[in-house]
């Protein structure tokens, strides 16, 4: 018996989020690193960070090729499907995993297809907004919580519930995104690497597939962190931001 897609996910998350919050070492709960709550198993549910309508224009060569599951090409994460509720109003039932699907999947398929980047195409700031969020998502799943709980993270984390309008803190820098036509060559690297990242000057150039968006980042999250030094360097340290963004 092998262990689920969903199951190697939960205990690689709750591992790497006990680094940062030892005391979930105690209990049976993960945080969700999109709203901040934490929640048992139960209310996780498996995200394709490209989603599956994205997957389905794929060429057939990709589809079929067994080193190029669904699950591969489109990068994997646990979201929440726990209800979310502001100031006791339901705003989405399905949690950050329903708000994806519901604001985002969309424009990042028409992003992945290239119809939004096209000429005659029609690029909107959900568009953008919604590569914010998928490179998000993609940064958190590449390197664990250290993405989500930086002074950064809470600045993406609050823009994923802002769909329409660009937080007030994210700079013009990070408010394009560059793309192209999508590739079709069945051999290239991003039907087993859909994600790339390059990082500098307290920004990451997070590649998804045909397209490219800025994120802001406090710190490299691969550099290491002084656990036990009295007097640390400032890019080594990390004060764990665990602000929810819902109840």
């Amino acid at each position: 018996m092998m262990a689920s897609v969903e199951d190697k996910l939960w205990h690689k998350m709750r591992g790497d989020l006990a680094r940062y919050a030892p005391e979930i070492a105690g209990n049976r709960l993960l945080m969700c690193c999109a709203c901040g709550r934490r929640l048992p198993r139960e209310a996780f549910d498996l995200e394709h960070l490209i989603p599956q309508q994205a997957l389905k224009q794929d060429p057939d060569v990709v589809r079929v090729n067994p080193f190029t599951p669904a699950n591969v090409r489109a990068g994997n994460l646990l979201l929440c499907k726990k209800p979310l509720i502001l100031k006791g109003t339901r705003v989405c039932g399905n949690g950050c995993n329903g708000w994806k699907g519901r604001f985002y999947d969309k424009p990042i398929s028409e992003l992945v297809s290239g119809s939004a980047l096209e000429a005659g195409g029609r690029l909107t700031d959900r568009h953008i907004i919604a590569a914010l969020a998928l490179g998000y998502l993609a940064m958190v799943a590449a390197f664990g919580y250290a993405v989500a709980l930086m002074r950064s993270g809470l600045l993406m984390r609050e823009q994923f519930f802002s769909p329409n309008k660009f937080h007030r803190s994210l700079s013009l820098r990070h408010q394009m995104v560059l793309g192209g036509p999508a590739p079709t060559l069945p051999d290239a690297r991003m039907w087993t690497s859909p994600f790339s990242f390059s990082f500098e000057n307290r920004a990451c150039t997070v590649g998804a597939r045909n397209f490219a968006i800025l994120l802001p980042v406090s710190r490299d999250p691969r550099e290491p962190l002084a656990r036990h030094l009295r007097f640390a360097p400032s890019k080594f340290k990390l004060r764990p931001d665990f602000t929810t963004v819902f109840d």
